[in-house]
């Protein structure tokens, strides 16, 4: 009886160690640091060299008024609060076309820092440009101002 017990405990023990084991090779490969970047992100997720020029602003004024006037609104006030709570942010052409602004990396990481500088003013934006189902991003090389 004596025997069972210590080969129970024995089982227990190698089990227990062994999902210890487990969870920390998840968290460790979890946390270190991934990366595709621009030195090694595969051809088919690296979009095509471009440039956008737009008005950086809010993405929610646009998508819920449809009018011209969002791609350049005549008072940035309203820009400027939307950025200043921390809507995200992306470039809005003439035509109305909305940019988000995605890193060049993955995972993702935020480019919204970048973008303050700019909020409610027209910018030329160069890097990479991405498509998909009608939504539109860019991964920002080179951004300017553009005079107006």
């Amino acid at each position: 009886m004596q025997r069972n017990r210590l080969k129970l405990w024995s089982a227990f023990v190698l089990c227990f160690w062994a999902v210890c084991a487990c969870f920390g090779a998840v968290v460790y490969s979890q946390s270190t640091t991934p990366h595709l970047d621009r030195s090694n992100m595969p051809a088919a997720l690296n979009g095509t060299a471009g440039s956008v020029t737009g008005y950086v602003r809010d993405i929610a004024c646009p998508m819920r008024n449809r009018s011209k006037e969002s791609a350049h609104p005549s008072d940035d006030s309203c820009v400027q609060a939307c950025a200043k709570a921390g809507a995200p942010l992306g470039i809005i052409t003439p035509e109305g076309m909305i940019y988000n602004v995605i890193s060049h990396t993955m995972p993702e990481t935020d480019e919204r820092q970048r973008l303050l500088p700019y909020v409610a003013k027209t910018v030329r934006a160069t890097g990479r440009v991405f498509e998909y189902n009608g939504a539109r991003a860019i991964a920002i090389d080179k951004i300017e101002l553009v005079s107006q």
